[in-house]
């Protein structure tokens, strides 16, 4: 994320300290790259040897039904299935054909659509354009037009920049006060890159004020939640609450109590149409942030520009959404103010690597838009995905999958682990698509969502890969990487169906211990290659 004033600026994506500026460290890509041409080249080698590799294949099979039928996950229902990555062969399967509900490893789904409609180069442009009215200079109205950025104001990126989100909202403020702006008639806060449906109807509606239900909007701002902070008073007294970002026109109910024993219990709840925060539960001691979802987040950042805006001297006359069919632009004379750009690396990190559901639906919202030319929606989101999976994939594809959001937070989406694996070796195939996917997922037990997986035993080769869980549901997807890029292998592991008896640890030990067995044959078929 990047900011500028009258125009675009050059970009820099706002990553963690541990990425480049571009996503992956410069090592890691070109490892990647090479790894990527080994594999082409040993394609050609593997078809003049299909007998030798199938029959190399079969003690993996064999593996794979016993770590399925031994474990604790046996009464569980899972796919597999894994990929020789040169070719596509398969190697292992169980209930390849299966239909599955994906949870968080529907993202491989969406950020593999965005890459392929939207291209890695894309950037996402949030502007604060000023009208003058006819025959003034300076007075008139003040628009904020959006493009469905998820990184506007995200707290992770300012925070790696070094900005508060007082700051990021206060160089909007500077940007107009510089611009020689004397009086704001209105500001409008153009949402309509997407539609107004900013909740998905399969969502579960007691999740709805938890960050990862957050409202997605054209207009994205601070990933569409604020931050509560309760710090402890005196025993039984009340704690002190403080909100971020500022937003003075919201009441805070403090129902909440200081204790000094038991585990703190702190929560909140925001009813919607009203601007009242309720506070409840136990508070020990000062911890991390209540992350609430923005009823109407658009709007929201336009009450927050206000109310910075009137702090030096420029109170807009007021502050609303356009209409759906309003024309905002046509013969009005602008000027750019002030400009926000995402490169499409930074938004695909912290779709994949955080997992971070917002970022997902909006890729999938913003791929409808393009297509279709109107407001994107999860309906043309959901035909492009399809239209891009039968491109990609051959007519067969659209047997395998269910698309209801773009996170995989429904519990409606449904995939086949064959599909979702054919999916994965098609992108390690795409010269122009596969750097900049691989590099959008995390380490295994390196970083993100993986960061504190495989901690007993850790891969011999490189582990690229997507989580996901929702109840009852865990997945693992992505890649083994040998380092010397002569072989790898791509694997799908999907739980569906976990009772109560089996503890999710169970399930993602046998993730894996099904990857840590990939890897060996990786590294074994690498050595075989070397000799």
């Amino acid at each position: 994320m990047q900011t500028g004033t009258s125009g675009p600026m050059p970009l820099a994506g706002s990553v963690p300290a541990s990425r480049g500026p571009g996503g992956m460290m410069v090592g890691v890509v070109n490892r990647i790259r090479s790894t990527r041409r080994a594999w082409r080249a040993f394609s050609a080698v593997v078809a003049a040897a299909a007998t030798a590799a199938t029959a190399l294949a079969q003690p993996l099979q064999g593996k794979l039904d016993r770590l399925a039928s031994e474990s604790r996950v046996a009464n569980c229902r899972i796919g597999v299935v894994v990929l020789d990555a040169a070719d596509g062969r398969v190697l292992a399967s169980r209930r390849a054909d299966e239909q599955f509900i994906p949870a968080s490893n529907m993202k491989l789904l969406t950020s593999g659509c965005a890459l392929s409609v939207l291209g890695p180069d894309h950037t996402f442009e949030t502007q604060l354009l000023f009208q003058p009215d006819p025959g003034s200079s300076g007075s008139g109205r003040l628009v904020v037009r959006g493009s469905g950025d998820p990184a506007f104001g995200d707290p992770v990126l300012l925070e790696a920049m070094g900005m508060s989100v007082d700051e990021f909202v206060g160089v909007w403020v500077k940007a107009t006060t510089d611009a020689r702006i004397r009086s704001i008639t209105e500001l409008v806060v153009d949402d309509r890159a997407f539609d107004r449906q900013a909740v998905h109807p399969t969502w579960p509606t007691g999740q709805l004020n938890n960050w990862y239900c957050a409202e997605v909007s054209g207009l994205t701002f601070h990933t569409n939640v604020i931050h509560l902070f309760a710090r402890p008073a005196g025993n039984g007294a009340t704690p002190v609450v403080s909100m971020e970002p500022r937003a003075p026109w919201i009441t805070i109910r403090n129902r909440a109590r200081t204790v000094t024993n038991g585990k703190p219990t702190v929560g909140a709840d925001w009813v919607a149409p009203n601007a009242e925060i309720t506070i409840r539960g136990d508070v020990r001691y000062a911890s991390e942030p209540v992350r609430l979802a923005i009823r109407g987040p658009a709007e929201f950042f336009g009450r927050l520009l206000a109310d910075r805006l009137a702090g030096a001297g420029l109170k807009p006359g007021a502050v609303r959404l356009p209409d759906e069919s309003e024309d905002l632009y046509a013969g009005r004379e602008q000027r750019v103010v002030h400009v926000v750009q995402t490169r499409m690396s930074t938004v695909l990190e912290r779709c994949n690597v955080n997992s971070h559901n917002l970022y997902a639906e909006c890729l999938l919202k913003a791929i409808g838009a393009r297509v279709t030319g109107q407001p994107g929606s999860w309906g043309n989101g959901d035909a492009v995905m399809r239209r891009i999976m039968l491109e990609r994939l051959g007519a067969d594809a659209g047997a395998g999958i269910v698309v209801a959001d773009g996170s995989g937070m429904s519990r409606e989406n449904r995939v086949t682990p064959a599909l979702l694996a054919r999916w994965l070796h098609g992108f390690l195939q795409d010269d122009a698509l596969s750097g900049a996917f691989l590099e959008s997922l995390p380490s295994a037990g390196e970083e993100g969502t993986l960061e504190k997986r495989f901690r007993a035993r850790r891969p011999r080769n490189e582990v690229r890969a997507k989580s996901g869980y929702i109840s009852g549901v865990s997945a693992l997807s992505g890649y083994v990487l040998s380092s010397s890029g002569e072989r790898g292998a791509i694997f799908c592991i999907i739980t569906n169906d976990r009772p109560n008896s089996v503890p999710l640890s169970s399930v993602r030990t046998f993730e894996e211990n099904v990857v840590l067995m990939v890897d060996e044959w990786v590294a074994s078929q690498a050595t075989a290659g070397a000799r």
